[in-house]
């Protein structure tokens, strides 16, 4: 699993902005899970596409200042 920044290894025509505050998980330029922490995240994701390992990140609330 990869945790990373928001602007790190995302597609460029993903809005984002219907998961803010949440962690989102992204494989093959797509969101395949999403959840309150990290783990729901991932575990949405890896129900979803069990062979695959996800990118993790988080997605600030607007104003929230992304950490990283």
């Amino acid at each position: 699993m990869q945790v990373s920044s928001l602007s790190q290894g995302l597609p460029q025509n993903l809005d984002l902005a219907p998961y803010a505050g949440r962690w989102i998980a992204i494989v093959r330029g797509c969101v395949t899970g999403v959840g309150l922490s990290e783990r729901e995240a991932l575990l949405a994701s890896k129900h979803q596409r069990p062979k695959e390992e996800p990118l993790v990140v988080f997605v600030p609330a607007e104003g929230e200042k992304a950490s990283g």
